[in-house]
């Protein structure tokens, strides 16, 4: 279903919508929907004006670019990518987060945590950095807060660091750390 950003809120106003922005936000969603997909959880997903639509999904995933645009849609949950450059926009999209809502935001980028970390009434901040991993003969091993060890078949360093923030998103939406590791290992 085609939509514009402005007739997208109605259609979702049920659904609670979560706004995926910055450079890498189409991997940051790939990693999102496959580990939501392993898990047998329903989604819609709306990005280049196309809503795609699952029965009963509870969530919307958005891709947005930082502009005017993504004011539209009335986001409960940001997510913003490593290397977002529109600071002033980024500001005032954190600023219309929803009350109960939550800022996810690459804890190393200074200038993006300043911005995320204002004080909001009722909205939590929540920070991703590198997934905990480690590397035995060449492979890469993501490791639990239980010294659990995952085989991925990830290998950029980017990625380890947009499974973080794929990490914390879907830990909000109900996914528990041993579902998130159990598909996080057939990620491409």
């Amino acid at each position: 279903m085609e939509l514009t950003p402005a007739a997208f809120y109605p259609q979702n106003i049920d659904q609670q919508r979560i706004l995926v922005i910055g450079n890498q936000r189409s991997r940051i969603v790939k990693f999102i929907t496959g580990i939501l997909e392993a898990n047998h959880r329903p989604y819609n997903h709306f990005a280049d004006g196309k809503l795609t639509q699952m029965a009963a999904a509870p969530v919307t995933i958005i891709e947005s670019t930082v502009s005017n645009e993504a004011l539209f849609y009335k986001h409960h949950v940001v997510l913003v990518s490593p290397g977002e450059t529109e600071l002033a926009k980024l500001g005032e999209l954190f600023d219309s987060t929803s009350k109960s809502g939550m800022i996810v935001y690459p804890e190393k980028e200074t200038a993006i945590k300043t911005l995320a970390t204002k004080e909001r009434a009722d909205v939590q901040t929540l920070p991703y950095k590198t997934i905990p991993h480690e590397v035995k003969d060449g492979k890469i091993f993501l490791v639990s807060s239980t010294d659990e060890k995952f085989p991925i078949k990830l290998s950029a360093a980017t990625d380890l660091v947009l499974l973080a923030a794929a990490k914390e998103l879907v830990r909000k939406i109900g996914v528990s750390s041993s579902q998130f590791y159990k598909a996080a290992s057939t990620l491409e």
